[in-house]
C-alpha cells in the first residue's frame, strides 16, 4: 500500500499558521487508510487480501512522555482488536534518539515520529520547510533511501510544530507578541530572566542553535539568559507557572499551555520546520500483513491537534488511564 503514502491531501492544503492561540490543526485527511468492509453483522472486516497478521509480533513503542504513550496505545489497542497480531508493548522507551535506535536494531516495530525529526536530526538537512505535503514528501525519501528497513504511513492532522511558550503577563508588560519580538527583547539587553527548555532541545541543530540564526540573537546574549534545562513532560510548564521562569521551548500539541493560559508566540520568520505526527513502522511486520497498515493508518486518520491535545489534558487531569483514553478515542471514531 505504499502507493498512499504521498497522498495524504485529499481535501485541501495542511498548511497551518501558528498564531497567538496555537490552536490550528489541519485540513487533510489520509482517506485511503480506512478501507474495510461489512460483514453480515454489521462488523468492519479487513479488505479481501489482508492477512490476520495472526502470530505475527508487533513490538510497539514511544518516547518517555505521555503524548506519546497515548499514540502507542491507540495502535496497541487498534491492532488487538481489528487483527490477530501478538501486540508487545514498549512504551516509555527513552527520548528521540533511543526510540530512533530501538526501530533500527529491531527492539521496536512501530511508534509515532515527526517529521522534523526525520528531516533535521535523523538526516541533518538543515533547510526549513514550513509547507507540510513537501516535508512529508522529503521524509519519504530520506526514509526510501536512507533507512529502507522502514516505512512512513499516513501522516495524521496533529501538528507538533515548535514554537516560544511564555507567560501573558510577561508578554504584556513587554509587548511580545511574536518570536521577532522576543529576539529584539534579548538583543536590546533584557536577558535577566530564565528560560526553560528540554535539554535535549537547547542542543540539537533544529533547535534552540536553529532559533538564535535564524532571529539572529547574538550567542554572547544569549549567554546571558538564565537557561534551566529539564527533561521531557510537564515540568518545564510547572515551572512557568510558578513564575520561576518567563518562557519555554514547546510544541502545539502540549496540553500544558492551554491549561495554564500560555501565549504561544508567532513563529513569525519559521525558525522550525512543520512538524506532522506520522506512523513509521519496520517493514518486515507488513509484507504480507496489509491489516497492519491498513489499521495503523486508520487510526492516524483520526488525530488532529486539538483531538490530541484534549486527549492528554484528560490523561493529565482525570484519574483516566492512558488506555482508556485511547479506547476511548478508537470507539468514538468507530474504529473499534
Amino acid at each position: 500500500m505504499e502507493h498512499t503514502r504521498r497522498q495524504f491531501v485529499k481535501r485541501g492544503a495542511l498548511a497551518t499558521t501558528i498564531g497567538a492561540s496555537g490552536l490550528a490543526g489541519c485540513s487533510g485527511s489520509s482517506g485511503d487508510s480506512n478501507d474495510t468492509t461489512a460483514d453480515a453483522s454489521g462488523e468492519g472486516t479487513a479488505t479481501s487480501g489482508s492477512s490476520s497478521a495472526s502470530g505475527v509480533d508487533v513490538k510497539i513503542g514511544s518516547k518517555r512522555f505521555s503524548t506519546q504513550e497515548l499514540y502507542s496505545h491507540l495502535s496497541m489497542k487498534a491492532l488487538q482488536e481489528k487483527t490477530e497480531a501478538n501486540v508487545v508493548d514498549e512504551t516509555g522507551l527513552g527520548g528521540t534518539s533511543q526510540i530512533w535506535r530501538a526501530i533500527q536494531n529491531d527492539s521496536i516495530d512501530h511508534y509515532y515520529t515527526y517529521t522534523l525529526n526525520i528531516w533535521q536530526t535523523f538526516s541533518g538537512h538543515d533547510t526549513v520547510i514550513s509547507d507540510p505535503q513537501e516535508i512529508y514528501d522529503k521524509c519519504v525519501d530520506v526514509i526510501d533511501e536512507e533507512y529502507k528497513n522502514l516505512q512512513l504511513l499516513q501522516p495524521s492532522e496533529a501538528r507538533a510544530d515548535w514554537t516560544v511558550v511564555v507567560r501573558p503577563d510577561w508578554a504584556k508588560e513587554n509587548d511580545i507578541a511574536s518570536i521577532s519580538d522576543f529576539a529584539e527583547y534579548v538583543k536590546s539587553g533584557n536577558t535577566d530572566f530564565t528560560f526553560v527548555s528540554y535539554a535535549e532541545f537547547a542542543e540539537r541543530s533544529d533547535g534552540i542553535p536553529s532559533l538564535l540564526e535564524t532571529y539572529d540573537i547574538p550567542e554572547d546574549k544569549w549567554n546571558e539568559v538564565n537557561l534551566k534545562k529539564v527533561g521531557y513532560g510537564p515540568l518545564n510548564y510547572q515551572i512557568l507557572n510558578s513564575e520561576q521562569a518567563v518562557a519555554t521551548s514547546g510544541w502545539l500539541t502540549q496540553p500544558q499551555i492551554y491549561k495554564y493560559g500560555f501565549n504561544v508566540l508567532e513563529d513569525d520568520k519559521g525558525f522550525t520546520s512543520a512538524n506532522l505526527v506520522t506512523p513509521v513502522v519496520r517493514k518486515e511486520i507488513l509484507e504480507g500483513n496489509d491489516v497492519i497498515e491498513e489499521t495503523i493508518n486508520e487510526v492516524s486518520a483520526t488525530l488532529t491537534t486539538e483531538e490530541v491535545r484534549a486527549m492528554v489534558l484528560r490523561i493529565s487531569n482525570t484519574d483516566a488511564s492512558v488506555a482508556e483514553v485511547a479506547e476511548g478515542h478508537l470507539k468514538k471514531n468507530d474504529i473499534i
